[in-house]
């Protein structure tokens, strides 16, 4: 039987400068987030290896400045930046520029100059903020993966080896200037800490998308790591120990079962990291502070076998790997990857950063004149400017495909057969209409949210208006009509059609959009199976339903990405209907006309562009059978049920789909921007079919 009792402590005991059981916590650390990615169905929680790496990292960090200033009384900030450099910055630099490299050789067109944007942001160590700004952009969370997201908890942990040891040295000042001259290290920390923890707790709780990757929410992490750090030198570690034979022990297994906890309860879904983080993040903080078990406790063992040890020597270099692997493999393999795919990456991950360590971190550390501060800053200029500039060859690759593409758009678009054209009753000589489009690259101006600099904001905004409702307005000054845009962001990719029709027929177009939330008295529990603001959305709701019934508008024209809602009772498809016709029925009696969109059909792909790319000759292959991509939706539904004369249900499916089936390519155009929204092309080419149902 497997026994628990630890040695005897020691008597005095030594700070050892080498912790296996750090190494242990960076294997597990990066194992669960490499499984994590892989299979994030299976270990839905282990995201939070990421914050073991915190922990580790502020205890680490802070334990060196700790000695430097007990020995020499002061911080070498030019030292200590040039160690940070030498051992983050060339295994970093190197991947970077490999995976730049690679995605411009397996990645199609359409992500070149995001991924050129997030090289960069990763080079200078800003990626969390820029996903941070993408997380409250409903359009950009539409985006296929990063190839270099994984690099927002490096910019993190860089962002916080930046300003840490000013916050140290500041700390060691004012202790001086001090009439006491008590040490201030551990109580500043400790402020610091806690008021990133309550910032974390708050902001999560209010922005819970963009809270994750940003450093402000995160620095409680490391500041955890720093305490402990702090807490338990000297005299104070000497206390622990001296508390019982059984409390480093219990503190180890604790720790270890907290982070397990956290890896399989937590998901996608939890409100991360907040209070939430706390169980991983204390968990490790446990797992450190009871140090050396001893050989009687079991977990000793698993801590120091071989393959753990090995694991956590190369895991900062698994960990930059591995991501790029799951992003390229698929578009290499031509195909989503198998089970056997997934363990070739991640033994291929594995390889590859035992490779890097041997060959390129430990050679920079060991490498005499890289000791030289001077050395340091000239060596990661240089290999600064060598990731940037293939980041800025990609970018003028993409300026150079757009070009083309605008030109091939341009002259397609002044056939009558383009787009939704081909479709039309009486078509004819339109060649084959479901073939390849005259462009597999698309614009940027042909995003759905395009920016139409005539937008004249009712208060210099886009503004908030005294019921709460942010508006754009179109038009002239003189308008034979007005008419509202409302809804979430597939009210929104109809913009092209109904800008194109105000235009024409002298309208005034006032737009009202609000993505993931569609306008409805039902309740909003999920969209696309994960939580949403379900009091944000209904109190936006009501504010629209104010607005509109408030002001001088003739008609209203909505649609919502229907299918996507989960609505709050027994039956959500029931629900959605009622909220829908509750909603309806106000506008109607306020003597409004509406003008309900059908949604349109779901194309059952991650990403459009990148199948008809990876399919140039045939995009029937992106095609989707009919009775799958359109399904009862709640809208149609209420729609159908209100018989009001100022009520119409406009069902334009027929321009998406034959009788069996619905197409991703269409005369030409390419119909989807991205896996649900359409691309301004062919909402554009939609105008005069639409105008039909609206008069």
């Amino acid at each position: 039987m497997l026994s628990l009792r630890a040695p005897e402590a020691p008597a005095t005991p030594r700070e050892r400068t080498f912790l296996p059981e750090v190494q242990a916590l960076r294997a597990l650390a990066v194992l669960l987030v490499v499984v994590y990615h892989l299979w994030p169905n299976r270990l839905t929680g282990g995201y939070v290896g990421v914050d073991v790496f915190f922990v580790i990292s502020g205890f680490l960090i802070t334990s060196h400045l700790r000695r430097e200033v007990e020995r020499t009384g002061t911080l070498s900030l030019r030292a200590f930046y040039a160690r940070r450099a030498r051992r983050l910055l060339p295994a970093a630099l190197l991947v970077l520029l490999v995976t730049a490299l690679a995605s411009g050789l397996l990645l199609p067109v359409s992500r070149w100059a995001a991924t050129a944007g997030d090289v960069l942001a990763s080079t200078f160590y800003v990626q969390n903020w820029a996903l941070a700004g993408r997380a409250v952009d409903y359009s950009a969370s539409q985006d296929a993966a990063s190839v270099v997201q994984h690099y927002w908890s490096l910019s993190v942990e860089e962002q916080f080896y930046a300003g840490w040891p000013l916050l140290v040295l500041a700390l060691v000042w004012l202790a001086g200037r001090t009439r006491s001259g008590r040490p201030l290290l551990l109580p500043g920390i400790a402020v610091v800490t806690a008021a990133s923890l309550a910032w974390s707790v708050y902001w999560t709780a209010t922005e819970p998308a963009a809270a994750y990757f940003q450093t402000p929410t995160r620095v409680w992490e490391l500041g955890v790591g720093a305490v402990l750090a702090l807490g338990l030198s000297g005299a104070r570690a000497q206390a622990l120990l001296a508390s019982g034979p059984m409390v480093p022990v219990v503190l180890r297994w604790a720790g270890f079962a907290a982070i397990a906890v956290a890896a399989v309860t937590l998901s996608s879904a939890s409100p991360f990291p907040g209070y939430l983080a706390l169980l991983p993040v204390l968990g490790t903080a446990a797992v450190i502070a009871a140090g050396d078990t001893g050989p009687r406790d079991p977990s000793s063992r698993l801590v120091s076998l071989a393959p753990t040890q090995f694991v956590g020597d190369v895991s900062y270099a698994v960990y930059l790997w591995h991501w790029p692997l799951i992003v390229l493999a698929p578009f290499a393999l031509a195909r989503p990857l198998t089970t056997v795919d997934k363990l070739a990456v991640l033994a291929a991950s594995l390889l590859l950063a035992w490779g890097t360590r041997q060959l390129v971190e430990q050679p920079a550390q060991q490498w005499r004149r890289l000791r030289r501060p001077l050395v340091v800053g000239v060596c990661t200029v240089v290999a600064m400017a060598l990731v940037s500039g293939v980041a800025a060859w990609q970018y003028h690759r993409v300026d150079v495909a757009q070009a083309a593409a605008r030109d091939e758009l341009a002259a397609a678009q002044e056939d009558p057969c383009f787009g939704a054209g081909s479709l039309a009753p009486g078509a004819t000589g339109c060649g084959d209409v479901f073939g390849p489009p005259a462009s597999l690259v698309l614009p940027e101006d042909d995003a759905p949210w395009f920016r139409d600099p005539a937008c004249r904001p009712t208060r210099g905004g886009p503004s908030d208006t005294d019921l709460g409702v942010k508006t754009c307005r179109f038009g002239t000054d003189a308008p034979t009509r007005r008419v509202a845009l409302v809804g979430d962001s597939h009210a929104e990719h109809w913009r092209g059609a109904v800008h194109e029709i105000a235009r024409q027929q002298g309208w005034e177009l006032v737009e009202i959009f609000r993505g993931a939330c569609p306008v409805t008295e039902a309740r909003v529990l999920a969209f696309q199976g994960d939580g949403t603001d379900t009091e944000g959305c209904a109190r936006w709701g009501g504010q629209v339903t104010d607005w509109l019934t408030s002001h001088d508008v003739d008609a209203v024209v909505t649609t919502s990405f229907t299918t996507a809602f989960t609505f709050a009772g027994e039956d959500s498809l029931e629900a959605g209907a009622q909220g829908f016709a509750a909603t309806w029925t106000a506008w109607l009696d306020a003597g409004l006309e509406v003008d309900v969109l059908r949604d349109v059909p779901t194309t059952g792909l991650p990403h459009v562009p990148e199948c008809l790319q990876a399919h140039p000759d045939d995009p029937r292959e992106c095609s989707r059978p009919r009775d799958e991509a359109v399904v009862p939706d709640a809208a149609t539904l209420a729609a159908e049920r209100i018989a009001a004369p100022g009520l119409h249900l406009v069902d334009l499916t027929d321009y998406f789909c034959d009788e069996t089936t619905c197409y991703t390519a269409i005369g030409g155009a390419v119909v989807y921007f991205d896996a649900n929204h359409l691309t301004a092309q062919y909402s554009r080419s939609l105008a005069p079919f639409l105008f039909e149902e609206l008069v």
